[in-house]
Order: structure tokens, then sequence, then C-alpha cells
């Protein structure tokens, strides 16, 4: 009886163990998807403004050619006029008379005849190539918005299928629990740690210098404008030791290293932390994301969405690098995508 209990014992370990793996494998290919299909946006982002530019370019060519014809109307007017000498050949008549009085030189008043002429047909000439020129633009311009509206409808396509994905993952990380020793430090942490300093030092769990055998490659965070660079603190909490981006639309922050998040929570005045370490040495702190996708403890792949980010007035992301608990300029260790 008793080896009977063993065995169940022992086979019902057997089975949450594969169960286990099946799980951490299933949530390794989400976690890739989540970061191909995040790169695949962020390319499309890069193309729609290509295409915006071109947008923006063709409306301003017509702008310029409807400034030198403002309508059919005018075009025909000023054709008429042309036609009737009033414009260009009037000066003809006067020239001619002066001619005929003074003298009876044919050939002048031919070569006067031809230059006026030539005169009416530049004319009429640019006023066409001016057409033609709005109708090229117009043709440019709806190809580019076709372009822009596919390229929208896809990119909000690949969002949806992204959320979906990222769902899975929170729900697949929820299951596994990762490590618990790591979230009941975090809850200390929180309450403790007197500075982002002190949080950093204290949440590290690989405390030994790192003497790195290829050089890690890092990913910034979030496509943005940097309105703060190292060492200035011109954003609103003044820290200095990283770069403040500035975010224009509704995005996604991205695991900058592959690694395990440490530290995912609120802190002091700053709002919403993330803490992730590698096994290279490296360190980054997030500050500035409204809705965290981890927590303390998950494994996270670089370039994986780990939170969203809304633009408003304060929307700013705080990402700092450190090496060997040494703060560094992410700069210098930024993969350049």
């Amino acid at each position: 009886m008793r080896l009977f209990f063993i065995l169940i014992i022992f086979f019902s370990n057997d089975l949450h163990s594969v169960e286990k793996n099946n799980t951490n494998s299933k949530l390794n290919i989400l976690k890739k998807q989540t970061v191909d299909i995040h790169n695949e946006i962020l390319k499309n982002n890069k193309e729609l403004k290509k295409i915006k530019i071109n947008i923006d370019k063709n409306t301003q060519k017509q702008f310029i050619f409807k400034k030198h014809i403002k309508d059919k109307e005018y075009l025909g007017r000023r054709l008429v006029f042309l036609l009737q000498e009033k414009i260009y050949l009037s000066p003809i008549t006067s020239v001619t008379k002066n001619l005929n009085s003074k003298s009876n030189d044919i050939i002048t008043k031919e070569i006067v005849r031809e230059y006026f002429l030539k005169e009416i047909k530049n004319g009429i000439n640019n006023y066409f190539v001016s057409l033609d020129g709005i109708d090229e633009s117009k043709q440019e311009l709806e190809e580019s918005s076709d372009k822009y509206k596919k390229k929208k409808n896809e990119l909000e396509k690949r969002l949806k299928i992204l959320e979906k994905k990222i769902k899975q993952v929170v729900a697949l990380q929820k299951k596994i629990k990762g490590n618990q020793k790591l979230k009941v430090k975090e809850k200390k942490l929180k309450k403790k740690a007197k500075n982002i300093n002190e949080l950093v030092s204290k949440a590290k769990t690989n405390t030994q210098q790192k003497s790195l055998r290829k050089i890690t490659q890092i990913q910034m965070p979030v496509q943005g404008l940097i309105i703060s660079d190292f060492g200035e603190g011109k954003d609103f909490h003044k820290l200095k030791n990283g770069l403040v981006f500035k975010v224009k639309q509704d995005s996604f922050v991205t695991a900058p290293i592959n690694g395990t998040v440490i530290y995912a929570n609120k802190f002091r005045g700053y709002g919403n932390l993330v803490i992730i370490e590698d096994d290279n040495g490296f360190t980054c702190v997030l500050i500035g994301m409204k809705n965290l996708l981890v927590s303390s403890g998950n494994e996270v792949l670089k370039g994986e969405p780990i939170a969203k980010i809304f633009p408003d007035l304060r929307s700013e992301l705080y990402f700092e690098l450190r090496q060997n608990g040494k703060v560094i300029n992410p700069k210098s260790k930024v993969e350049i995508l």
C-alpha cells in the first residue's frame, strides 16, 4: 500500500513537471511572437511616417500649382486675352505702326512679330505645364492616401493580434507564478528603500562583478523624442542618470535586454517603476509606464512589450542603464535599429 502511494506521488510530480515544461515552452513561443509582431508594428509605423511625408509633399505641390492657376475659368480668360492680342499682341501693333511710318523693313517687322508670338507660346505652355503638374500631383496624392489607409488598417490588425498575444503571455506568467522570493523582497523594498539608488542596489540579485565576454546589445525601450539627455535632468522628476523620452502616441514599452524583472511596482512619487537585470551585469530602470504587463520574477526577452504608455502632458519615459552597479549612458551600449 505504501509503495502504491509513493508511485502516485512520483507520477503526480512527474506530470506536474511535464505540465510546467509545456507551459514554459508555450510561454517562450508566445514571447518570441510578441517581439516579432511588435518589431513589425515599429517597421509599419516608419513606413506610415514616410507615406505621410509624401502626402504632405504632394499637397504642397498642388498648392504651388494652384497658386499659378486658381481655376479653369481663370485659365480660359487668360487664353482668350492672349488670342485677342490684349496682352502680348498689343505691343506688336504699336511697334509695327512705328515701323511702317519710319521704314519698310519687312525683316525687322517679322523679327518683332516672331518674338511676341514666341512669348505667347511660352505663356500658354507654362499654363498647361502647371495644369499637368496639378493632375500629376493629384494622382500621386491619391495613390499615397490609398497606401496610407491600407498600411493603417494593416497596423490596426497587427496591434489587435499583439494585444491578444500579450494577454496570453500575462495569463501564462500568472500560472507559472515566477520567483516568489522576489515578490516578497519587492514588497519590503517598496516600503523601506529611500531612493532609486537604494532600491536598485538592494533589489539586485547578481551582486558579483561581471566581465563581459561578448558585447551585450541594448535596445531603446520606446520610439520617441529624447527630451532630456544623459546628465541633463530636464524631466519633471529631475533625474540625471538616464534618458527621458517624450511619447506622442499610444506605445508599448519594451524590455531593453534579455533578463529577469526584479521589481515591477509603484515607488514613492515616481509612479510605476520596473527594474530588469541580466546575467552580464546590466540593470535597466524604467519609470513612467501606465499599465504594467509584467511582475517581479518574470523572465523577459529583449524587445518584448512589458508595459503601455499613453500620450498626455506628462507622458515621459525615463530609461536608466547600469553596468555592474555603475550608472552609464544608455547611448554608449544601445543597439542601432
